[in-house]
């Protein structure tokens, strides 16, 4: 998944097009050797998969690593997008939380929007094969949005700290947006990322209220 197709260069570009390639072609395969419920995972392999996108498997391995990368989601590459995104609003001169939220929420938008990765995403979530992958990728959202925070917070901030936060809470979006599309799929994701996002936002405002309501003076009558 590209962050903007335009803004990519022609090499990069043919490799997004073979990359679409090897995962249609992964797709169409799992489907026909029967599905998730029918055996569709084992019966589909990297072999298979090369020779329907007429590549080599050695050319396989160039876009992907594994086959779960390709036929349920490349949590790697996923994370790569999120910190992409990312990247673009903090060097725009956006706040560390700011950015995160933001560019979180612009990566799901543009991810959601291809039917290919919503089918692949409700693949996976389905999957048990899936469900370490599913940890793994919360784990390094966190790792990533930590490492790449931190060096733009104040040191007189606690850096390190506040990284961590933001991270949980930008990745809370992502969290409550899966949750809420897993429940009822044919809902538009997009809404479910918006939907979560407000409910961060209202949930922040009551954090940051001023007077009796706001955290700082519940956190005094502890």
């Amino acid at each position: 998944m590209a962050a903007n197709d335009n803004n990519m260069t022609p090499a990069e570009r043919r490799h997004e097009r073979q990359r679409r390639i090897i995962i249609e072609a992964a797709t169409e395969l799992f489907d026909r050797n029967g599905g998730e419920d029918g055996g569709g995972y084992a019966a589909t392999t990297i072999e298979q998969i090369a020779d329907r996108s007429d590549i080599s498997v050695r050319t396989f391995f160039r876009y992907f690593e594994t086959k779960d990368d390709v036929i349920y989601l490349d949590v790697r590459r996923a994370v790569e997008d999120q910190r992409r995104f990312i990247q673009n609003r903090l060097e725009e001169g956006l706040p560390p939380e700011t950015a995160a939220l933001v560019g979180t929420i612009e990566q799901a938008l543009v991810f959601s929007g291809d039917p290919l990765n919503r089918k692949r995403l409700e693949r996976g979530l389905k999957s048990r094969n899936f469900a370490a992958r599913s940890a793994s990728w919360r784990s390094m959202q966190r790792e990533m949005l930590e490492e790449l925070l931190t060096p733009h917070i104040p040191a007189k901030s606690d850096p390190e700290r506040r990284a961590k936060a933001i991270a949980w809470l930008t990745s809370a979006i992502f969290d409550c947006s899966i949750a809420d599309w897993q429940s009822n799929p044919k809902t538009d994701f997009r809404n479910c990322v918006k939907n979560a996002a407000n409910d961060l936002n209202q949930a922040l405002g009551v954090i940051n209220a001023s007077g009796k309501a706001g955290l700082t003076a519940l956190l005094k009558k502890l």
